[in-house]
């Protein structure tokens, strides 16, 4: 009897590691990737970015300008990747300078 219980308790746990590695990662939050084409360099602001985007994952300076940069990933245990990024550089007026669009869907980033 205790041989059968400890099959079953180990069979459990196969099944119980199985689902738990299934599962899906996710880092990041979604945004309004649509909307990229509303950016407009030198005249879009910090504040519309923010208002069309969201909080920004991360924020830093590159050569003296504010950074911004928003991404989205999903990776599950089968190897399936999706994934978008969006970095946004500011001039010292607060107005998009640069930005950079990247997505794991070719179709996107047309």
């Amino acid at each position: 009897m205790k041989k059968i219980q400890n099959k079953m308790a180990s069979l459990v746990f196969g099944v119980a590691v199985l689902v738990a590695l299934s599962g899906c990662i996710t880092v990041g939050n979604e945004f309004q990737f649509s909307a990229i084409p509303q950016i407009k360099i030198g005249t879009t602001t910090m504040s519309d970015i923010q208002q069309i985007f969201g909080n920004p994952v991360r924020t830093g300076v590159e050569e003296g300008d504010r950074v911004w940069t928003y991404i989205h990933y999903k990776a599950n245990v089968l190897g399936d990747l999706e994934g978008r990024d969006l970095v946004v550089k500011f001039d010292g007026l607060n107005k998009v300078k640069t930005f950079s669009y990247n997505s794991t869907n070719p179709e996107e980033a047309k």
